[in-house]
């Protein structure tokens, strides 16, 4: 039997648009409240600027009357490539109140990404930011585009037009935006969601969760071309009428920490490594926080607990997914488990199945997880194939491996990131877990690997803190085996290095060591 969240009835309007829900109805509820507030960057040239509910009703009404009068239309796709600010959520949703469908990508990447951002999606219009080179380069070799606008240039068409719209009512399922996957094994997909979706990640994540509210002030460290970040600030927030604080540089944990003191945030969004640095900040923050949540990769005991500590605050972790546009499983504030991923969120409902598709029913048995909610994509734009495999009817096969325990699910790991050696499948997440656990370990990544026998496995791949060298891997395994590990799991093959490869995302390129540890061994 599948295992169901919270129910609860999911109602939206046959007819709607995204941007009247988030944007619109917010400005009747709370015109003067301040929207958004954009710290800036001086180094971007960005100035710290601020825009209430009323204002950003009119910014991006003028948007789509600007769009409109230079030739975009409904379902004319939009490549955007602009920093976390206020120019984002005009864009966004100035093309969403007309019918358009922006896609918003990594801001981080090269010329040749771009590129192909813009052939897989046939973008006819694009906005980019006049420092990103790199976007605007590639865009200058579109066959598709019609035509590119940078945020001087969408301010100068908005500051023209008129401030009276009514957003196109669409069908709710219609599409509402793309976002692309990270890729981090392949070409990026474009991920199609619908006007409905996004509502039911407030519906069932930030109401029944984490119980935002207009007096709450959020921050995402996540940006807002990411699921994560653009479902903490992108809409999930403006839907109650809180305030978000957008950052359009890449901080650093300094100046997150300062964000957080300065504009009273109450609720912070980032991943697992970047908590891992923030709780290293050798000095006290005076913060507002009720709560702060984790999501991308699993967060380590280890981070929690120092958190809790330093802060005064429990991490509410939660995995999610481009697809799933959020969390699906997770924790409720007051209800942590460290080390678990939490329960089935509300509206959610997944099973665990064997690698012949049967349901697995028992708890401790390891299984690929399947998931079904309302937030779920519609497919892989011009991918049939990966849609097939990977969109199993009402199901969607995450390739995420867990263990059940009761109500809570624990992470294993990626279905192709489990390790076999001696015969006997490892978790390289648990084994991560405990190394993280010990005072040397700053970082780690465990693989498959080989040893010089060209036998398979257990590789750790090391980053260690200051004052500690290799000569510290004896009394690890000694701890590691004091935590429980048993002599399988523990690493055979230990390899030390100063930086693990990361998506822009911060998650760890674990394709990549893998890929090394194969080259090595076998060749290229």
């Amino acid at each position: 039997m599948p295992i169901s969240g919270e129910k609860f009835e999911f109602n939206v309007p046959e007819r709607m648009n995204l941007a009247e829900i988030v944007v619109d109805r917010q400005a009747e509820r709370f015109p003067e409240k301040t929207a958004i507030v954009c710290v800036g960057s001086e180094k971007m040239g960005i100035k710290e600027e601020k825009v209430t509910f009323k204002e950003l009703k009119d910014l991006t009404n003028k948007a789509a009357n600007a769009f409109i009068n230079e030739g975009m239309s409904f379902d004319d796709r939009v490549l955007i490539v602009l920093p976390d600010s206020i120019d984002f959520y005009i864009a966004f949703y100035g093309a969403i109140k007309l019918g358009a469908v922006p896609v918003p990508v990594n801001t981080y990447l090269f010329e040749e990404d771009y590129a192909y951002f813009l052939e897989d999606s046939r973008a006819k219009f694009a906005v980019i930011y006049s420092g990103f080179e790199k976007a605007l380069k590639a865009a200058e070799n579109s066959k598709y585009l019609k035509e590119v606008f940078t945020e001087k240039d969408l301010r100068e068409l908005t500051n023209k037009a008129s401030s009276e719209f009514e957003p196109l009512k669409l069908s709710k399922d219609s599409m509402a935006f793309w976002l692309y996957s990270s890729g981090t094994t392949g070409k990026p997909k474009g991920v199609v969601h619908l006007h409905h979706d996004p509502i039911f990640v407030c519906e069932s994540y930030h109401r029944r969760v984490l119980g935002l509210s207009s007096e709450d002030v959020c921050y995402s460290v996540s940006k807002l071309f990411f699921a994560y970040g653009l479902g903490s600030c992108g809409y999930g927030s403006l839907y109650f009428g809180a305030t978000v604080v957008v950052d359009p540089e890449r901080p650093d944990p300094e100046r997150a920490a300062e964000i957080l003191e300065k504009y009273g945030v109450t609720a912070l969004f980032t991943v697992p490594s970047f908590y891992a640095r923030l709780v290293e900040i050798d000095r006290d923050v005076k913060h507002k926080l009720r709560i702060a949540v984790s999501g991308g990769e699993p967060l380590p005991e280890a981070v929690w607990y120092k958190f809790k500590e330093k802060f005064g605050v429990e991490i509410v972790e939660h995995i999610g997914s481009t697809e799933a546009l959020y969390a699906f499983i997770g924790h409720y504030p007051g209800k942590v488990k460290p080390g678990y991923t939490g329960v089935v969120m509300p509206g959610w409902e997944v099973k665990l199945v064997d690698e012949n598709g049967n349901e697995i029913v028992e708890d401790g048995i390891p299984g690929k997880l399947l998931i079904k909610g309302d937030s779920v994509a519609a497919f892989y734009w011009e991918k049939h194939e990966k849609t097939k495999k990977a969109f199993l009817g009402e199901w969607y096969d995450t390739g995420d491996t867990f263990v059940k325990e009761g109500e809570y699910f624990k992470y294993h790991g990626r279905a192709d990131d489990l390790i076999k050696t001696r015969g006997l499948w490892v978790s390289p997440v648990k084994v991560e877990n405990a190394l993280l656990k010990h005072p040397a370990i700053e970082e780690c990544a465990v693989v498959q690997g080989f040893n010089e026998k060209k036998l398979e496995v257990v590789a750790a791949y090391v980053v260690l803190r200051k004052g500690y060298d290799e000569s510290v891997v004896d009394d690890v395994k000694r701890f590691l085996r004091e935590q429980g590990l048993k002599g399988f799991e523990i690493p055979e093959k230990w390899v030390f290095v100063r930086e693990l490869p990361r998506t822009a995302t911060g998650k760890i390129q674990k394709y990549k060591l893998r890929m090394k540890e194969f080259e090595e061994a076998f060749g290229k």
